[in-house]
């Protein structure tokens, strides 16, 4: 699966928690979501910066302190939209390795959960399992 095509199927497969996803897939979801909020944050950051200089040479800053703010709640809208796909994502990528959906809930144990969860995305295909053929196209 390319790179355009997995971000679009990401986005299609919103509440699709059945099926399998591949680690090229899941990979480059993360790093279309990676680009996306770098971009926004940088933004927010030259926006502020620019704002707070404003202010500092005589100005009010005001336009810009307000377009940062703008810029931090589309960045804040996007990450509550990407919640459910990347969980649904991070489901099909354990179930393309044979493990259950629920080994997602490890995520949420302090310190090493995210670390299980990065080895997890990391694993090969597990063949044909319980969830789908391995060679079929990938639900993502």
């Amino acid at each position: 699966m390319g790179f355009l095509e997995a971000y679009k199927s990401f986005w299609k497969n919103y509440f699709n928690f059945e099926g399998r996803a591949s680690r090229s897939a899941y990979w480059y979801v993360v790093l279309w979501n990676g680009m996306i909020f770098a971009v926004l944050y940088f933004l927010s950051f030259i926006l502020g910066i620019s704002g707070f200089f404003g202010s500092l040479l005589g100005g009010t800053g005001l336009a810009s302190n307000i377009a940062a703010v703008i810029v931090l709640v589309l960045l804040f809208l996007y990450m509550l939209a990407v919640i459910v796909p990347t969980i649904s994502l991070m489901v099909r990528r354990l179930h393309d390795s044979g493990k259950s959906g629920f080994f997602f809930f490890l995520d949420f144990i302090p310190f090493v959960g995210g670390l299980i969860m990065l080895i997890f995305m990391c694993l090969e295909s597990d063949g044909s399992n319980q969830y789908g053929d391995s060679y079929s196209q990938f639900d993502i």
